[in-house]
Parts: C-alpha cells; sequence; structure tokens
C-alpha cells in the first residue's frame, strides 16, 4: 500500500480557488520582484547617483543577465512542474529526486558559467555593444556580481520547488530579506560613503549570498513533502524537465537579444544618452514583465498539481483568475506610465539629456503593458498543461521572431523613435494568435469526453 498518497491535504488542490490563488500570487509577486530586485535597485541607484555614463554601462550588460537567468528559470520552471504533478498525484520521492537533481545541476551549472564568462569577459563585453569608454568602468562590476552566479542559481531552483511543495510564503520571505540588504547597502555604499560602481556590484553579490543561505535553512527546517533524495539525471530526462520550461527561456533569451538589438539602434541614433534614457523604460519594462511572471507561474503551479489529481474544472477556475490579474495589472501600469512619465523622467536624471529621451519613449513603449501579462499567463497555461510546443510558440512570437521582423520594418520608417513601436505590436499580434490557440484547445477539448 502506498503510504504517500497519505500525505497531508495540498491546499493547491484542496482549499477554496479564489483564496488559494490569493495566497500563491501574494507570495509569487512579492518572491519574483525581490528576486530580480537587485537589478532594478542596482540601476536606479547607479544612474541616480553616479550619472547617466554609469547607468548606461549597468544597462548594456542586461542582456547578458538575461540569458543566465533564463537558463536556470528553464531548469527551475521545467523540473518544478514535473515536481508538482508528481506532488499532485501524491509521489513525493519521485518529485524529491526531480528535485535534488535540478538543484544540483545548478549549482554546478552557475560555477562553470561564471568560470567561463570571467575568462572571456573582454570578447563578451564587445558583443554586447559595450563601448571601449565605458569597458573599464564596467569590467570590475561584472566580475564581482559573476562571483555570485553559482549561489543566484540555486536560490532560483530553491524558490520555485518551496512553492510547489507549499511553502511559496516563506521562499519569498528569503528573497525579500535578500532585497533589501541590497537596497540598504546601495544606499550606504553609494549615496552616503559615495563609493565607485563596484559598490553596486558588491550590494548584489552579498544579496545572492544571503537569499541562497535563507533558502537552504528554509529547506532544511519548514516541513514539507520533498526530501534530500541525491540521485543522477540522465541527459535524456534533464531535457525532458528543460522542455517544460523551454517558453520561459525562449522568453529571456529572446528579451536579451531584442534589447541588444534596441541598444545598438539607439547608440547609433541617440548615442550614450539614448542608451541611458531607454533604460529607465527598460526598467519599467522589468518591473511588468515580473509582475505578469508572477502571475503566470501560480498559474502553471495550480494548473499542473490539478491536472495531476484530474481536476480540470478546478485548473481552468485558476487560469480564469490568472487572466483577469494579469489584464487589470497591466491597465493600471499603462494609466501609471501615462500620468507619470514625464515628472519621472526629469526627476531621475535631473536634467540631464536621457531624461528628454526617456519622455519621448513613454509613449511608444507604454502599450505594451496592457498585452504582457494575458500573454505570459496564456504561455503558462499550456506550460501546466505540459505543452511546451504550445507555449514556447507564444514566447518566441512575442519575444522575439515578431520583434524583430517589426524592428526590421519600422527601422525605416522615417519617424522618430519608430522602430521603438516593434515592441507593442509584437505583443499585440501574439495576444490574438494565444487566444486562437486557447479557443482551438477548448474546441477540442468540448469534443472529447476524456482529457489528454
Amino acid at each position: 500500500m502506498n503510504t504517500q498518497a497519505k500525505a497531508p491535504s495540498n491546499p493547491a488542490i484542496h482549499a477554496p480557488a479564489l483564496a488559494t490563488f490569493t495566497r500563491y500570487v501574494g507570495a509569487s509577486v512579492i518572491g519574483l520582484l525581490a528576486l530580480t530586485g537587485a537589478a532594478i535597485v542596482d540601476g536606479v541607484m547607479v544612474g541616480k547617483w553616479l550619472g547617466a555614463d554609469a547607468l548606461a554601462a549597468v544597462n548594456l550588460l542586461i542582456p547578458l543577465w538575461i540569458l543566465l537567468f533564463g537558463l536556470v528559470l528553464m531548469l527551475a520552471i521545467g523540473g518544478s512542474v514535473v515536481a508538482s504533478r508528481y506532488l499532485g498525484a501524491g509521489h513525493n520521492t519521485a518529485a524529491s529526486k526531480v528535485f535534488c537533481g535540478s538543484l544540483t545541476i545548478a549549482g554546478v551549472g552557475g560555477a562553470v558559467l561564471a568560470a567561463v564568462i570571467g575568462a572571456l569577459h573582454l570578447p563578451i563585453m564587445t558583443l554586447l555593444a559595450v563601448p571601449e569608454s565605458l569597458q573599464t568602468m564596467i569590467k570590475p562590476y561584472l566580475l564581482i556580481v559573476l562571483a555570485g552566479l553559482a549561489p543566484q542559481y540555486i536560490a532560483v531552483v530553491l524558490y520555485y520547488f518551496l512553492r510547489v511543495a507549499g511553502q511559496p510564503q516563506r521562499a519569498s520571505r528569503a528573497l525579500v530579506i535578500g532585497a533589501l540588504v541590497n537596497i540598504i547597502l546601495d544606499v550606504v555604499l553609494l549615496g552616503w560613503l559615495h563609493w565607485d560602481i563596484r559598490a553596486a556590484a558588491l550590494a548584489t553579490l552579498v544579496a545572492q549570498l544571503t537569499q541562497c543561505a535563507l533558502l537552504v535553512g528554509t529547506f532544511k527546517r519548514a516541513p514539507m513533502p520533498l526530501r534530500w533524495a541525491p540521485t543522477g539525471l540522465t541527459p535524456r530526462r534533464l531535457a525532458q524537465f528543460c522542455a517544460n520550461g523551454v517558453s520561459e527561456f525562449v522568453n529571456e533569451v529572446s528579451a536579451g537579444l531584442i534589447l541588444l538589438v534596441i541598444h545598438w539602434l539607439l547608440s547609433r541614433q541617440y548615442g550614450v544618452a539614448g542608451v541611458a534614457g531607454f533604460a529607465l523604460i527598460h526598467y519599467a519594462l522589468l518591473l511588468n514583465i515580473m509582475l505578469a511572471c508572477a502571475i503566470a507561474e501560480v498559474v502553471h503551479v495550480l494548473v499542473s498539481q490539478n491536472r495531476g489529481a484530474g481536476q480540470w474544472r478546478r485548473a481552468k477556475i485558476f487560469f480564469r483568475f490568472g487572466m483577469s490579474l494579469a489584464v487589470a495589472t497591466g491597465a493600471l501600469l499603462w494609466g501609471l506610465s501615462h500620468w507619470s512619465s514625464a515628472a519621472l523622467s526629469h526627476w531621475f536624471f535631473r536634467g540631464d539629456n536621457a531624461a528628454v529621451y526617456a519622455q519621448d519613449f513613454w509613449p511608444v513603449i507604454a502599450p505594451v503593458f496592457l498585452f504582457t501579462g494575458a500573454n505570459l499567463v496564456l504561455s503558462a497555461w499550456f506550460t501546466g498543461l505540459q505543452q511546451p510546443g504550445r507555449s514556447a510558440f507564444i514566447a518566441l512570437s512575442r519575444s522575439l521572431a515578431l520583434p524583430l521582423v517589426f524592428l526590421w520594418i519600422l527601422y525605416f520608417w522615417q519617424t522618430a523613435h519608430s522602430f521603438l513601436w516593434a515592441l507593442p505590436l509584437a505583443e499585440a499580434a501574439t495576444l490574438a494568435m494565444a487566444l486562437l490557440l486557447k479557443a482551438q484547445q477548448s474546441s477540442a477539448w468540448r469534443l472529447n469526453t476524456t482529457p489528454k
């Protein structure tokens, strides 16, 4: 007789739907904002206290950070989706093996990547279009932050698996504490002591180490169905895990590539001031996508567990909750950007030319807020159903294929900032296609009494 079936009740499956969704979303929003808050905090503090050149230098590294984060996100989300389904079916030992394999690969992979990038930092900075005038400034920042890559990878995997194990608040608390450490150190080292850009990197490193240590402690102390069960993962099994998270990897890597192209176009037309002005817009977009991801990740966690338990009606309820909240959040951010962008731009750059560019860019980019959340929730729905092909199609369309097409078309349009319209147009077109995919799936389900 399988004793695992007598495990404590799983709130994702049995608790009231709205209360469960609210609990998970609250923890997810706090956790994801804390997890990526280091990048936003560093950018804001660097731009405010070290100036536009330093902000441009930090922002030019963001495509690299996006690529590295995308790799671990693919592993963490892909593995946690599989583990979540096992937990929903009561197979805790199998879920623990997935967890241990994912955590081991994250730690080793993070260390190897940090060593390789550190050794090749000069050609990598050239590939990122960092001007020679900024490379001396940015080199120590890059190397210091890389020292925390392996702990950050471990923290990301722990965070996602703790969430599916029913500990979203504890996981989020650890990330919030780390983010607060980062903010306090930035204020002290940059604002009060007036250190250089290395202070921002040091604050990020300490925050990453803090988050990792707290999450490890949470795993050891908190009661949960996951246990440390050392196991090896075959390349085939690893590929299966990563396939479930491939849409998130595509989202991250494609966003990094598009940002790199935009940096190149901005630098070509407006110089360093244009790159710095867009940096403020990019932080707003990052905030938007992190809120959308927080909602989407709750959807795929709850959908996958209820799918494993055979509760399809409940899975659809969570999807509707996610779509409604994503649309409302996007509309709120659009309204805030419409009414406060000018004042924010001038306060942030204190009369610099970058403020003028930022103010010009806001109206073009703002419509992105209206579509991103819905696209990510639709992608998460297919991820939760373990349909990586459809999920990856949505991710690839919104973050790479359509932006590149629109960038190529609009770059030759003889109006100011026309190529930036590629981002909202790509999101809108993707939403139309994603809704069509969802409608096709709903029609197929109605024709079959038993979902596949």
